[in-house]
């Protein structure tokens, strides 16, 4: 038996698994990217990737949001008390910023095209030099300040950027 899908609704639920419905994940794709992945995926698929997203969302960033937890019992990093934005607008303590749910679907629509989010990483991506030659084959590669195998989504931290402590994940280097 799948686990009961609950959106969070600003209220701190303890049985919460994502910050969006599927519904309303539908409206977003629709008019922002007109994907049809996430409009041919089931809805179970779609659930799948929104609780992902929304776990990825809330591990990423652990203890960079502003404010705090609305309440101790919550399952989720959102609701919050005290957050304010960059611009120092309060965000209400009983709502999901549209922000984070763009984000949330952003990264559901990642996962529904096979994305893993936070995938385990096969080489440390700091390789100085190595080389491999067999015959007329020959790899080579050099890291150090490269190739880092690491994702990052621009889009979905640059969304997120206001309500978060650290203001400089947005920037692309």
């Amino acid at each position: 038996m799948a686990a009961t899908f609950v959106v969070e609704t600003g209220t701190g639920l303890s049985t919460a698994v994502s910050y969006l419905s599927i519904a309303d994940a539908d409206a977003y794709h629709l008019s922002h990217s007109g994907s049809t992945a996430w409009s041919g995926a089931s809805d179970a698929e779609k659930e799948s990737a929104l609780r992902l997203a929304t776990q990825y969302l809330d591990a990423k960033h652990a203890g960079k949001w502003r404010g705090t937890k609305y309440s101790t019992t919550q399952a989720l990093a959102w609701p919050r008390s005290g957050a304010y934005d960059i611009e120092n607008c309060l965000i209400e303590y009983n709502v999901i910023p549209q922000v984070l749910k763009d984000a949330c679907a952003e990264l559901a629509l990642k996962v529904i095209g096979g994305d893993t989010l936070l995938g385990d990483i096969d080489e440390p991506g700091d390789i100085k030099s190595e080389s491999t030659k067999a015959g007329p084959i020959e790899t080579s590669t050099t890291y150090v300040g490269g190739k880092s195998q690491v994702k990052k989504y621009s889009l979905v931290e640059c969304l997120l950027k206001s309500l978060l402590t650290d203001n400089s994940v947005c920037e692309r280097g």
